[in-house]
């Protein structure tokens, strides 16, 4: 590789709003995304959110030409509704669905049903390896009452440690994706300290498109407004995040992002508004060579958000153990409800209202014992995420207590509260 060696990716992301017979106008708007994907020629596209197989397939056909290197990530009953599509050949791919993913008897919101999950692609770019991550998390459906908010943040943590331990060999790693975090959120704030990655809205100087960078409008007809009430500007919960080992410097050099409607014919191609970024990588000089990822200061704020992560995910883990415990009891009184409906039955006096109330009970039984098995399986899911942070936090302030700065920062208020004694 040259010692001035320098490449420039173009890059797309867009939560499709995909959903068989429930998305408005999804064919059309599959149709007008796959004519301006040809038309822009990005070098990657990753999309959220295309549930259907078929419209998957539609877009590798449609797209053929300009990227001639896909992949569909498939998992889950409906599917991680994620896929790419690239210029250039891809070396890997895989994938990691999350262990928690809502509960199952809240089919209305259906994201257990889905499989989210993090796919990943490792690209070679004139010697650079490239590692594009592409992501859903779980949805947010009522923010003041979250009661998804513990496994949001144990998916944002398992992406985190899969960045972290698949990116290894890797030069520059990007991540994109809906994220369904807010920026200041305990999630997205986790995935940033954890990963070192950097917003691309929050890095460039070049900016243009909706207010605040939000990728929930309200301009956006496909929105619903109720959603927004709280947010005038909208929301911005998709993200372009990126970072470069030691030896390379990356930077964003454009960000753009639709503004309620496609950019060619004004319908909009989806909810949420796509994001088109110009990324450029180069060989980094000796003065810029990044320092480590977490020096004191940002030693303290890993400290502190791993804290909080930790405080969340033990709130979970004691409601999914109530929970666990609740459905125990009724399975205990629906066994005490059949062996009585069974000895009214051979007792012969109310056999006919003892069999009319067999099925029933069968059912709250067997509803119970679903409910106990995936309660007690989100409560080892949430333990597991728990003492990975807890390990990580005890390894990050056993750092910042052996850092030199910490250490003459103590000795020098120690020095202080002695001279005020002395005075």
């Amino acid at each position: 590789m040259k010692p001035n060696f320098s490449l420039r990716l173009r890059i797309f992301n867009l939560n499709c709003w995909g959903i068989p017979y429930l998305s408005k106008h999804r064919g059309d708007r599959v149709k007008r995304l796959g004519d301006f994907l040809n038309m822009e020629s990005f070098d990657l596209a990753l999309l959220e959110e295309v549930w259907s197989e078929q419209d998957f397939q539609y877009l590798r056909q449609k797209l053929l030409p300009t990227y001639p290197a896909a992949h569909y990530f498939r998992s889950g009953v409906i599917g991680s509704g994620l896929c790419v599509f690239s210029k250039h050949p891809i070396q890997e791919f895989t994938q990691h669905v999350y262990t928690l993913n809502g509960y199952p008897y809240m089919i209305h919101h259906g994201d257990w049903f889905c499989g989210k999950a993090v796919g990943l692609l490792v690209l070679h770019l004139s010697g650079l390896v490239l590692n594009a991550y592409v992501t859903h998390l779980h949805a947010e459906y009522n923010r003041q009452k979250d009661i998804y908010l513990a496994h949001r943040v144990a998916q944002a943590w398992e992406l985190a440690q899969f960045i972290h331990h698949t990116s290894k060999k890797a030069d520059v790693v990007l991540l994109c994706g809906d994220l369904n975090l807010h920026p200041k959120d305990l999630g997205c704030r986790l995935l940033k300290e954890w990963t070192g990655l950097h917003d691309a809205y929050l890095e460039t100087r070049d900016f243009k498109g909706s207010e605040e960078g939000c990728t929930m409008v309200p301009e956006n007809c496909y929105v619903n407004q109720r959603e927004l009430q709280s947010f005038p500007f909208g929301i911005r919960i998709d993200y372009v995040l990126y970072k470069a080992v030691s030896g390379f410097y990356i930077s964003c050099k454009t960000l753009r992002t639709t503004t309620g409607r496609d950019p060619h014919s004004g319908t909009p191609l989806s909810d949420h508004e796509a994001l088109m970024a110009t990324l450029c990588v180069r060989h980094s000089p000796p003065q810029h060579t990044p320092s480590p990822t977490h020096g004191p200061a940002e030693r303290s704020q890993l400290i502190s958000v791993l804290k909080e992560a930790w405080a969340e995910l033990d709130l979970g883990m004691a409601q999914a153990r109530w929970w666990g415990t609740f459905a125990g009891y009724v399975i205990g009184l629906g066994l005490l409800l059949l062996a009585l409906l069974c000895a009214l039955a051979a007792g012969g006096g109310v056999r006919e209202v003892a069999i009319m109330l067999w099925t029933p009970s069968v059912g709250l039984l067997l509803g119970a014992g679903a409910v106990y098995l995936f309660h007690v399986q989100e409560a080892k899911g949430l333990s597991r995420a728990r003492a990975e942070l807890q390990h990580m936090l005890g390894r990050a302030r056993e750092a910042h207590d052996l850092d030199p700065e910490s250490q003459a920062a103590l000795f020098l208020g120690q020095q202080e509260g002695d001279r005020s004694e002395e005075q």
